[in-house]
C-alpha cells in the first residue's frame, strides 16, 4: 500500500517512518527542506504542566509526554543519533503576588489529579544556586516536564527518511488534492501528480494552503546565548519568556514571541527585545554572556486552540496539523492514532475531540 504524506516537520517524518517501518511504501513531500520549518524553530520543551492545560489536552499531552522516552530511545537505536532527550523538569518563576496565586491554583488541581507539582520559595531557589531577578519571589516545579532538542530529533529523523528507501519530494509544492467521487486519488505537484492509497496532511501552518483545515500561522521569534558550564541546569518557563538549556551543551535558547502577523518573515528589534527582557528579568547575571542566533517559525494554530488530527470529508485523505506549541511534544501520541486509525482500523477516543469536522459550518 502507498502513502503520500505532505509536510516534512515532526508529526510527518514520525509518520513517514512508522508505516515504512509496517512495510508501506512511502512518499515524503515538503515544500522547503525536511525539518526545517516550525519544528526547527521550536524549543523542544515536553511541557503540558507548565503549559497550564487542562481537559482533554492536558491527557492528550500527558500521554505523549509518557511515550516519549521509548520514542526517542527507539529513534537513537534506528540512527545512532543522540536526540538530546533530559528529564531536567521546568520551573515556572513568579514574579508578583498575583503569579503566586495562580501558579499555586495550579499546583493544587494537578497535585489533585495525581501529577507532580511543587511550590519553591525565592530562598529555595537561592540555596540551590539559582542567582534571579528582583522580582521573582517563587515559583512552581513541575518535576515530570522535559525536553527534547528539537533539531537533533529532527535530523535523526531526516537521517532515517533518507537512507531508509521512502521517497523523499523537497522544494516541491502541492498544488492540489485530486479527488474522485469523495475518495482521495492523488495530489497534484509542480514536479506532477502523484498517486497513492491514502494521503496524510501534515503541513502544519500551510496546511490550509492545501486543504480546507482552518489553520493559521501564529509567529514566533527565538534566540539563543552561551551560557558559562552548568549554570543553568532546568528549564524557566514564564509569560516572560521561556529560557531553555540544552543537554551537554553551553548553548540556552529563549523564546518566544507570539504574533498573529500571518506569513511575515524576518527577526523584528520588538521582537528581540521582549525576548531579552524576559531573560534578563528572570537571569539578570546573562546580561553578559555571548549572543549566539536569532530566528523565527511559524506555528500552526486553531480556533479553538486544538490540533486537528484523523479523518477528512474524503475518504483515505487525513490530516495531522494545528498543534500550536505543541507539535514536538505530540509527535508520537499522533503518529500512534493516525497509524492505528490508517494500518489497524482502530479508533481512538481523542479523535473525537480533534476532528476536522468541528470547524465545518453546518
Amino acid at each position: 500500500m502507498k502513502g503520500i504524506i505532505v509536510g516534512g516537520g515532526i508529526i510527518g517524518l514520525s509518520l513517514a517512518r512508522a508505516f515504512h517501518k509496517l512495510g508501506y511504501e512511502i512518499v515524503l513531500i515538503e515544500k522547503g527542506f525536511l525539518g526545517r520549518g516550525a519544528s526547527w524553530s521550536a524549543g523542544g520543551m515536553l511541557a503540558p504542566q507548565a503549559e497550564g492545560l487542562t481537559g482533554v489536552m492536558l491527557e492528550f499531552c500527558l500521554q505523549s509526554r509518557e511515550m516519549y522516552k521509548n520514542f526517542v530511545k527507539e529513534i537513537e537505536l534506528d540512527t545512532g543519533d543522540d536526540v538530546g532527550f533530559w528529564e531536567c523538569g521546568i520551573v515556572y518563576p513568579a514574579f508578583s503576588k498575583e503569579d503566586e496565586d495562580i501558579l499555586k491554583k495550579k499546583i493544587y488541581y494537578y497535585t489533585k489529579s495525581g501529577l507532580k507539582a511543587n511550590w519553591y520559595t525565592r530562598e529555595d531557589f537561592e540555596n540551590a544556586g539559582y542567582i534571579l531577578g528582583n522580582q521573582i519571589i517563587g515559583g512552581a516545579f513541575f518535576p515530570d516536564d522535559k525536553q527534547v532538542d528539537n533539531r537533533l530529533l529532527v535530523n535523526a529523523l531526516v537521517k532515517y527518511v533518507k537512507s531508509s528507501g521512502i521517497t523523499v519530494m523537497e522544494r516541491t509544492t502541492v498544488i492540489r488534492v485530486n479527488v474522485d467521487k469523495k475518495k482521495f486519488k492523488s495530489v497534484t505537484t509542480d514536479k506532477g501528480d502523484i498517486s497513492g492509497d491514502f494521503c496524510i496532511i501534515a503541513a502544519g501552518a500551510w496546511s490550509s494552503e492545501i486543504y480546507d483545515t482552518k489553520v493559521f500561522p501564529v509567529k514566533g521569534q527565538m534566540i539563543s546565548f552561551k551560557q558559562q558550564k552548568g549554570e543553568l541546569d532546568k528549564i524557566f518557563y514564564s509569560k516572560k519568556a521561556y529560557i531553555i538549556p540544552r543537554k551537554n551543551s553551553n548553548i540556552i535558547v529563549v523564546g518566544a514571541t507570539e504574533e498573529n502577523v500571518s506569513f511575515r518573515p524576518e527577526n523584528t528589534v520588538g521582537g528581540i527585545f521582549v525576548l531579552l527582557k524576559g531573560l534578563l528579568e528572570t537571569f539578570p547575571k546573562f546580561k553578559d554572556r555571548e549572543f549566539l542566533d536569532k530566528w523565527y517559525g511559524y506555528r500552526p494554530a486553531t480556533a479553538d486552540g486544538m490540533p486537528i488530527i484523523g479523518k477528512t470529508d474524503v475518504d483515505n485523505l487525513y490530516i495531522a496539523t494545528g498543534h500550536y506549541r505543541n507539535g514536538i511534544l505530540l509527535a508520537p501520541i499522533t503518529t500512534k492514532i493516525l497509524v492505528d486509525l490508517i494500518h489497524r482500523d482502530e479508533k481512538n477516543h481523542f479523535l473525537d475531540s480533534f476532528n476536522f469536522f468541528r470547524f465545518i459550518e453546518s
